[in-house]
């Protein structure tokens, strides 16, 4: 049976093409006033001049994507918060034996299903905030046991949860404590067929920087992934430039992420790749660290996406006003940037056609109480989320 929905929009503001867009590009958006959007049965179908309606909007817009989260966890490093408040790196906290390895404990000691409970409230407060589609990953394992556990959570969190979710391995999230590194990194490779025809995720990731995982440690392992079918992400050069960024060009990524450290060298080499960068400002701000040569990157015509890095440890955030506030501000990015990053692109890196509000898309929308755009990163801690759809289908 056809099922129909229509909005009247006051404005719509949408990317005009599929991501990834790339460069001056980013600066591309289409605006409508006083349209309907129609959809049938969860696509779709016109948008045209206003005629009946079932829903006034002020402002329409593509659902946002979080191309980079650490859903499953449990528990919180607010201590560590302090510490690095009073002059602790990352790295010292984690060579202590603190941030991801504290995190593994909590999450090797949590069962299956306190793990997809928590991870469903996590997922219900970014659907509030207008996010309809998530990356999420494992990495809190670091052992073939709890590695698998968090990709089951992911798997079954599809089934309760309305969101567009994309699962990733991240077997190369931390140097292991009580086994040679080559043996780790054999243990986590031979996981990944196993992963594949499981539909345990759709992508691997590692945390290719300084004291974790070295390019010449990783690229055979990368390699392999890729030929069991599995996307490659990379965690790249955000502590120190070791190469990371050029190896995920060269190992044909979809995306490097967080590259707060990368040169004009990298640059060059990622603008002329079909990788993606999907920056992360709320971690810099969290850190304390400098901030992704953003502008760098677009003039040099890469495409770039933006995501929370949502984890306990160093970006705690599931607002993505709060990821915009800081990508105008400290990325000097310009709005339209912005929501091109947060949909089309992030839509492109978590692995789904949408994004755009066109014809044949799916009505992933978000319903706004405000009619200015910019209101949302400007007030960030104000939630102007008045509805979320997913499919045509209203879940906030």
């Amino acid at each position: 049976m056809n099922s129909m929905f229509v909005i009247h929009a006051e404005r719509i503001l949408t990317p005009s093409s599929p991501g990834p867009v790339r460069g001056n590009n980013m600066m591309k958006i289409s605006e409508f006033f006083d349209s309907d959007i129609v959809i049938e049965d969860g696509v779709i179908a016109d948008i045209r001049k206003h005629k009946s309606a079932d829903v006034k909007a002020n402002l329409v817009t593509p659902g946002l994507f979080d191309a980079h989260t650490h859903i499953p966890f449990v528990g919180s490093r607010s201590k560590e918060f302090y510490m690095r408040s009073r002059g602790k790196t990352y790295m010292e906290i984690l060579q202590a034996g603190g941030g991801i390895h504290y995190t593994s404990s909590l999450v090797k000691n949590a069962s299956l299903e306190v793990l997809v409970e928590i991870s469903k409230d996590f997922v219900r407060k970014f659907t509030e905030h207008g996010v309809v589609g998530i990356e999420c990953k494992s990495g809190y394992g670091l052992d073939k046991e709890n590695e698998i556990k968090q990709l089951k959570a992911i798997k079954l969190l599809r089934d309760v949860v309305p969101n567009k979710l994309s699962g990733t391995f991240l077997g190369l999230h931390a140097r292991p404590k009580n086994i040679p590194i080559d043996e780790y990194i054999d243990e986590m490779k031979a996981l990944l067929k196993y992963i594949k025809e499981n539909s345990l995720a759709e992508s691997v990731d590692a945390f290719c920087d300084k004291d974790v995982f070295l390019p010449d440690e990783i690229e055979d392992f990368l390699l392999y992934a890729k030929s069991v079918g599995l996307k490659i992400r990379l965690h790249a050069d955000e502590i120190e430039n070791v190469g990371a960024t050029k190896l995920g060009v060269k190992v044909g990524a979809v995306s490097v992420d967080h590259v707060l450290k990368i040169g004009s060298e990298d640059i060059y080499v990622l603008s002329n790749s079909d990788t993606v960068a999907t920056l992360m400002p709320s971690t810099s701000f969290y850190l304390g660290e400098s901030y992704a040569p953003a502008r760098d990157l677009i003039s040099a015509g890469a495409g770039i996406a933006l995501g929370s890095d949502f984890n306990p440890g160093s970006s705690p955030i599931y607002m993505p006003s709060f990821v915009m506030h800081l990508a105008i501000r400290f990325l000097r990015m310009e709005p339209e940037e912005v929501l091109n990053a947060y949909t089309v692109n992030s839509a492109y890196v978590v692995g789904y056609k949408s994004g755009l509000i066109a014809p044949n898309y799916p009505a992933d929308l978000v319903i706004w109480k405000t009619s200015e755009f910019l209101d949302i990163p400007y007030m960030w801690q104000e939630n102007f989320v008045e509805h979320v759809l997913i499919n045509g289908r209203m879940v906030a």
